[in-house]
């Protein structure tokens, strides 16, 4: 007879899990939101990848290793509090593709709008979305208890175009710090 725990341990264990079938093979057609919310993560990374890029291309001329080594650990606020702070040590007038005469206030809005991705990823993805399939409602729903106010359970009504618009939005800075930065 097997021992109970070695059971449970192999079921368990991803590795004895995997299964190389497609997406389609598990679970059908793609659907909207899974699509979405995978291009939310995706476009996400994008832009942290490029924060790191301009961190350790642009303004330190690291040699790629030694970058990944700098920026590996660190968590996205520390990314860019890293790239704001080396930003203010070393622009000159022009060295960076910002608009003339206005090169600070273009970067500051350029760290709102990336801090303003970071809160959209995390209150999509930190959230349970849901779906009524029937209705085709889409419900995130977020509970906190915190000790200022106790228990909070927001419910909202969110639908694709939105989703894709956060998505669109986050490609959109990256895009804007790949235009500012990279020369």
């Amino acid at each position: 007879m097997k021992n109970p725990i070695d059971e449970i341990e192999h079921f368990l264990s991803f590795d004895n899990t995997r299964d190389s079938s497609s997406y389609e093979e598990r679970v059908g057609t793609p659907d909207e939101l899974s699509a979405v919310m995978g291009r939310i993560t995706m476009n996400f990374q994008y832009l942290e990848n490029r924060i790191e890029k301009i961190i350790t291309e642009q303004f330190l001329d690291l040699e790629k290793d030694i970058g990944m080594i700098l920026t590996a650990e660190l968590s996205f606020k520390n990314k860019v509090n890293l790239f704001a702070s080396l930003f203010y040590k070393i622009n000159t007038p022009r060295r960076f593709n910002l608009v003339k005469d206005y090169e600070l206030e273009h970067f500051k809005l350029l760290i709102k709008a990336v801090y303003r991705c970071e809160e959209l990823r995390n209150t999509i993805l930190h959230s349970n979305i849901s779906k009524n399939w029937k209705s085709k409602e889409i419900i995130r729903t977020k509970t906190t208890a915190k000790s200022k106010k106790g228990l909070s359970v927001v419910n909202e009504v969110v639908d694709i175009p939105y989703l894709f618009d956060v998505s669109d939005y986050m490609n959109q800075v990256e895009f804007n710090l790949r235009d500012s930065f990279d020369l």
